[in-house]
């Protein structure tokens, strides 16, 4: 007979006065801790603070459990409470906590879970996730064809994203914003009808986002389908979680603790994570974790059983199933305020954390605090190295996870920077890795997820997430950064989809996983 564990989960569930604040609120982070642990029986602790289950979608928490770097698989998992639910993943590497409908009050819950194997030295870990419901959704800009079309040699023109998806019409001419309203294959290219996008040419600077032919097979994930989104981009704390559970020699492809980028070390750009006394530490829990490469990111997701969204389901998340808007970012709106001398915005709140003042939504620099080092090339910092950051910025780098949403007199989706579900920081921090569409390789891709294990080297083990060498451009990112330009923190841009260098590590790439 099978031996079996069985797990108590006491969780205390802290809620707001209503749900839509709650999509808006980042009060505190969930937390799990392991009490007590034994052959016969293990006790822990989870607090959950800001969740909702409304009209429109849930939020959920993703818990799931690793000894070392290996899953542990559950059999089965019972709930007592009637106010939450349990959702056992498909793949049994984990489960989800969802609030039911007109859940307010303060909660304990006791889960009740059987392993597949008797394990002692689990540890837990649980990731904030937002429900991203099934429906049908738009891609593209009503008007980037217009202001980015093979004349336009400026990175300006008046806000437009840069190479946007659009409908086609005959010869390729732009036919409208594209509608995904099913997982069939969809056709690419300038046939009428087809899902097209067209490259801005922009003089010293790679606008390239793919070869513009193809089909994307029923297999690969268009974001009609629904799908769990972690609410937050990784954080230090959690990066440090995934190096501790790896072998030294996992960890050592995972991480490189003297980074130096354009003469500057990690600390220099805002990454705080060392290695001290046998563990990798950070002093900022929260901070959106930065120097994360391509294959880091692969690794992370097979390691949690997650996946790569594509860029399909990224445009999903941030507009929800509304039609596009000209320039809009992942708020619905189309204004940002600048984070100018983010010095003087920045207050302490403890634990490393800040708050920043006003209605500051995004953390991004723009071309105000930046310097020209080489003439009036219009290349951003980090593509032709034609703009440094200004010598007056003492502060360069990614911010806590979810700062917009902290501290406010109002909570709304503009003030706080938050998608359309309750994604935040989707537009700007740090850039979102995605699964682009144009490369045959790329198109491939069937969204299967990480199955907890990596190879002895600390590689992904997934067969269908093409490992790229490191002149393929088979790999991007979208949503922008805070070293970008601001236009690159449009939804509709995707300047950055396809990019050289799978080990390469900057201060403006993090990670953000999904899962089905």
């Amino acid at each position: 007979m099978r031996p079996v564990t069985f797990l108590s989960l006491l969780f205390l569930l802290f809620h707001s006065a209503s749900f839509s604040k709650s999509r808006y609120e980042s009060s505190s982070r969930a937390k799990i801790e392991i009490l007590s642990n034994s052959r016969s029986g293990t006790a822990g602790i989870i607090k959950y603070y800001d969740y909702w289950n409304d009209q429109t979608n849930s939020s959920a928490l993703y818990v799931f459990f690793k000894q070392g770097s290996r899953s542990v698989p559950i059999v089965s998992i019972s709930l007592e409470n009637f106010n939450f639910s349990a959702v056992l993943s498909s793949d049994k590497s984990g489960f989800f906590v969802v609030p039911n409908k007109n859940t307010e009050s303060q909660t304990c819950i006791d889960f009740r879970i059987s392993f597949q194997d008797s394990e002692a030295d689990i540890l837990p870990h649980c990731l904030e996730m937002v429900y991203i419901p099934q429906g049908k959704f738009y891609l593209g800009d009503p008007k980037s064809f217009e202001y980015r079309n093979s004349k336009s040699t400026s990175r300006g023109s008046l806000g437009a994203p840069l190479n946007a998806f659009f409908k086609s019409g005959i010869n390729g001419t732009f036919d409208g914003t594209y509608i995904v309203d099913s997982e069939k294959e969809i056709l690419i290219g300038e046939c009428d009808g087809c899902l097209n996008y067209q490259d801005a040419e922009i003089p010293g600077v790679n606008t390239y986002s793919g070869d513009k032919k193809g089909v994307l097979p029923k297999k690969f994930p268009k974001g009609f389908s629904s799908f769990y989104q972690m609410r937050y981009e990784l954080t230090e704390q959690q990066y440090c979680n995934f190096l501790n559970s790896l072998s030294p020699s996992q960890a050592a492809r995972r991480i490189d603790i003297n980074d130096t980028f354009q003469g500057g070390t990690r600390r220099d750009y805002g990454n705080f994570i060392t290695f001290n006394e046998g563990k990798f530490v950070t002093t900022r829990p929260n901070q959106a974790c930065s120097f994360i490469s391509w294959n880091d990111c692969l690794a992370y997701a097979d390691w949690a059983g997650l996946r790569i969204m594509t860029e399909l389901e990224f445009e999903k998340s941030s507009r929800g199933p509304v039609k596009p808007k000209f320039r809009e970012y992942s708020w619905g709106g189309s204004e940002i305020e600048n984070q100018f001398f983010l010095d003087k915005n920045l207050f302490p709140l403890g634990e490393g954390d800040f708050y920043v003042d006003g209605n500051i939504h995004v953390n991004y620099l723009g071309f105000n605090n930046y310097k020209d080092v080489c003439g009036d090339r219009g290349s951003d910092p980090d593509y032709g190295g034609c703009r440094n950051l200004s010598s007056k910025m003492t502060y360069r780098g990614p911010l806590q996870t979810g700062i917009h949403a902290k501290e406010k007199s109002v909570l709304n989706r503009v003030t706080t920077g938050s998608g359309y579900y309750g994604t935040l920081d989707l537009s700007g921090n740090v850039r979102e890795p995605v699964i682009p569409v144009g490369n045959s390789y790329s198109r491939q891709y069937e969204g299967t997820v990480g199955d907890g294990i990596l190879s002895e080297e600390g590689k992904s083990n997934s067969v269908d997430w093409h490992y790229a060498s490191g002149t393929d451009l088979v790999f991007g990112y979208r949503g922008g950064s805070w070293s970008y330009h601001e236009n690159h923190g449009r939804i509709a841009d995707r300047f950055c989809v396809y990019r050289k260098g799978v080990d390469i590590r900057t201060p403006y790439s993090g990670f953000r996983g999904v899962k089905d």
